[in-house]
């Protein structure tokens, strides 16, 4: 370790060299469901904002597209309602797991007001974009169709709430 640092045991090196031969396809896939969610949430009354670079919307949207080769499984939203509104979206959820991560093969949600910027005074959050009602979504590999029918749902329970 002193010499040439940590190294991996065999199973794992096995299980990286696996995932990464399919590694492109996932993020190809990722990407494209994530355009399609970041869409339709942008189009939905219940959300006021949407972060997401492949929307043409988006400030960097002209500039993200001559750099990247797709815009990413990373996305968030502004939800409007409230606490009420954002406990019922998160309640309301069925595929994507609430979790403070990056993600993986599964859609992941967070709040970062609640988990990663929990630390920050609301007043320095809000200046630098990180509301109460911020959601952040990691799109994982689930069909693009049974993700958005869940995350439409969840939109309902939380304009009731």
């Amino acid at each position: 370790l002193n010499h040439l640092g940590g190294s991996l045991d065999p199973h794992t090196c096995f299980l990286l060299q696996r995932g990464l031969k399919t590694l492109a396809v996932r993020i190809r896939r990722q990407g494209a469901t994530a355009q399609t969610l970041a869409e339709m949430l942008d189009n939905h009354p219940a959300v006021s904002r949407v972060n997401y670079p492949g929307l043409t919307s988006h400030p960097h949207h002209e500039r993200a597209r001559a750099l990247f080769d797709g815009f990413s499984g990373m996305l968030s939203f502004d939800l409007t309602g409230g606490t009420a509104a954002i406990d019922a979206f998160l309640a309301s959820l069925t595929l994507p797991a609430v979790a403070p991560s990056l993600g993986a093969v599964e859609s992941l949600v967070t709040l970062p007001a609640r988990t990663s910027h929990i630390g920050l005074p609301a007043a320095e959050r809000a200046r630098i974009g990180i509301g109460d009602g911020l959601v952040r979504v990691s799109v994982g590999l689930e069909g693009s169709d049974d993700l958005i029918a869940d995350f439409r749902h969840a939109l309902e329970a939380a304009a009731a709430a």
